[in-house]
C-alpha cells in the first residue's frame, strides 16, 4: 500500500460539535446533551439524590457514575468556547510582550 494513500485521501467530515453540557468530576468529564444534563440536574437538585447516576454522552457510551464524585455541570456553547479560545490566544501575546528577551518564548 503507498504510504502517501492516506495523507492523499480525503479526511472524514467530523459533525460540528455544537452547544453541549459538561458533567466533570473524580471520574474525568462527559459532553452531555441538553436533555440528558437537565435530567442529571433534576437529580442532582432532590432532596435526597440517588447514589449513582446512570446516562449516555453524546457518543453513546452509556455511563454510571457515583453522585458524591460528580463535581460540576456546565453549558458548554461553541460562542462560549470561540470567546474562551480568543481570550487565551490575547494572554499568551500579553505574555509575550511581557517577557524577557532572556526568557524562554511561550
Amino acid at each position: 500500500m503507498n504510504r502517501l494513500t492516506n495523507v492523499l485521501e480525503a479526511p472524514e467530515e467530523e459533525a460540528p460539535l455544537g452547544d453541549y453540557y459538561v458533567l466533570r468530576g473524580a471520574f474525568g468529564w462527559h459532553q452531555l446533551s441538553a436533555e440528558t444534563a437537565r435530567t442529571i440536574e433534576r437529580q442532582l437538585d432532590r432532596r435526597w439524590p440517588p447514589r449513582w447516576l446512570t446516562f449516555r454522552d453524546l457518543v453513546g457510551s452509556r455511563l454510571r457514575v457515583r453522585t458524591s464524585l460528580v463535581h460540576s455541570l456546565f453549558e458548554s456553547t461553541a460562542a462560549q468556547r470561540a470567546a474562551e479560545r480568543r481570550l487565551e490566544r490575547a494572554r499568551q501575546a500579553e505574555e509575550r510582550t511581557d517577557a524577557n528577551p532572556w526568557e524562554d518564548p511561550l
